[in-house]
């Protein structure tokens, strides 16, 4: 599973475990009349009982990307070759989703739990949900085993966790859904963030196409914790920036084939562009993230 999604869960799991508790707590303290239900209720219970389904994802990609952090970029051959392992989990209407599949979309992994599952429209509690790749000494561009000179000195920016709400509708081959979710417990930074996106999809023979657009605004605490820098991690070349409001435009493009029953061909494409409050900062190079794979997924 990739570094930001095993963060996601390491901090979302006491918000599940909270509910989980409240639940078990409701389960041993119902009254006599919940207990003593007739043996026909019992079977129904039993054949409702929910089960876990859960799909595991292996990618191999060939990748490229242009620098948008102020470290350096892809230069060994090693640079462009990602594997990520993904999981989608589903129990009851608890769910995980690893956003590193075929059809990758401007949202981060997500945990949350699915109030509304309707055919038409879905209404999600989000337990963790993130929106910015994480910013560290060793994690710019690339993922390093040293803190690069030009990162040097800042503090890590993990991916910021947030809990709040989605509504997708979905119709025929096409779906939107918004986000708004924040910080409300200042675990990260104490922010809001409303996430806006269209996906649609196509089939032609036996390729899957998928497109998407989207938006995302970030509130001035969200833009500081991520591009801001500190009178701490200020140096000569890295003077002291404070964010103020942001936001960021995306696209994605990415198709599909089936190679074998378990083996899929998939190849994306990623342009995100970001405002001046983010690409004014030192931390950033330029404002525009472009970024294309090519590889094989396998699924279980």
């Amino acid at each position: 599973m990739g570094y930001n999604v095993i963060k996601l869960i390491n901090r979302s799991i006491i918000v599940l475990l909270c509910l989980v508790a409240l639940q078990t707590h409701h389960t041993v303290f119902a009254n006599d009349d919940d207990v003593a239900i007739n043996n026909g209720a019992q079977q129904a219970s039993i054949e409702n009982k929910p089960e876990l389904d859960f799909t595991l994802y292996l990618r191999i990609d060939a990748l490229f990307k242009n620098k948008l952090f102020i470290d350096p970029g892809q230069e060994e051959f090693i640079d462009f070759i990602d594997v990520s392992l993904g999981i989608d989990v589903y129990y009851d209407r608890f769910f995980i989703e690893a956003n590193n599949q075929a059809n990758r979309s401007n949202r981060g992994s997500s945990i949350g739990y699915r109030l509304v599952n309707d055919v038409h429209y879905q209404i999600d509690f989000l337990l963790g949900q993130s929106y910015l790749d994480g910013l560290s000494e060793d994690m710019g561009n690339l993922l390093r085993d040293e803190p690069s000179e030009e990162l040097r000195g800042i503090r890590d920016r993990d991916g910021e966790i947030n809990q709040g709400f989605r509504f997708t509708r979905y119709s025929d081959n096409q779906a939107w859904w918004i986000d708004i979710a924040g910080d409300p417990f200042n675990i990260t930074h104490g922010g809001w963030i409303v996430d806006g996106y269209y996906a649609r999809a196509y089939q032609i023979y036996n390729w899957e196409l998928h497109a998407g657009i989207g938006a995302t605004l970030f509130t001035e605490e969200v833009v500081d914790y991520h591009a801001g820098v500190s009178l701490e991690e200020a140096t000569t070349n890295r003077p002291v920036y404070e964010a103020g409001f942001g936001a960021r435009l995306s696209l994605d493009l990415s198709a599909q084939y089936p190679l074998s029953q378990d083996w899929v061909f998939v190849s994306g494409f990623t342009y995100k562009y970001y405002s001046d409050a983010f690409s004014d900062s030192p931390l950033y190079q330029r404002n525009q993230h472009v970024l294309f794979s090519l590889g094989v997924m396998y699924v279980w």
